[in-house]
């Protein structure tokens, strides 16, 4: 009996350590799988559109804070004079109490042309800028002017008809 109990324990035994192995090849399977689905899961996440749109608003971010670092140096080294003219800081500012006519303008703006030819350019566009808005001016005023020159006709001629 003794006998017949050792082998059935044997027996079942080796029928649980069967049940166990197969349930172990069970497990690495799933395993495997899980682990397939989850890589695959990361790749999808690594490589959505939301991702590189967030990479490039980054890379966009970074550019316009450069710019915006550039622009606020640029600007902390101009200074406004009380004539309303802008001025690099280190320039040094003659005739603030009294306006500037055209032609001290126009001499001002070559003496700081000579001083920095760097800004040669942006002195130019400044001097077109003016010429234009002095146009500008000019035309409006003439318009002005004919506007009420033949308002002034009309009711001239008004009056005149209304007198017969």
């Amino acid at each position: 009996m003794n006998t017949f109990n050792f082998n059935s324990d044997i027996e079942s035994l080796i029928s649980r350590l069967k049940q166990l192995e197969a349930e172990s090849s069970i497990w690495k399977e799933n395993t495997l799988m899980l682990q397939r689905s989850l890589d695959e899961l990361k790749r999808d996440f690594m490589d959505r559109e939301e991702l590189q749109q967030v990479q490039t608003m980054q890379q966009t971010i970074l550019q316009l804070s450069a710019q915006v670092a550039d622009l606020q140096e640029s600007l902390s080294q101009l200074s406004v004079g009380d004539n309303g003219f802008i001025y690099p800081v280190n320039h040094q500012i003659i005739n603030q109490e009294e306006d500037l006519d055209d032609d001290e303008m126009v001499s001002h703006l070559l003496d700081l042309m000579e001083e920095d030819p760097e800004e040669d350019e942006e002195i130019e566009e400044n001097i077109q800028v003016i010429s234009e808005a002095e146009k500008e001016f000019k035309a409006e005023r003439m318009l002005f002017l004919l506007d009420r020159i033949y308002s002034v006709e009309e009711v001239e001629e008004t009056d005149v008809l209304n007198s017969f």
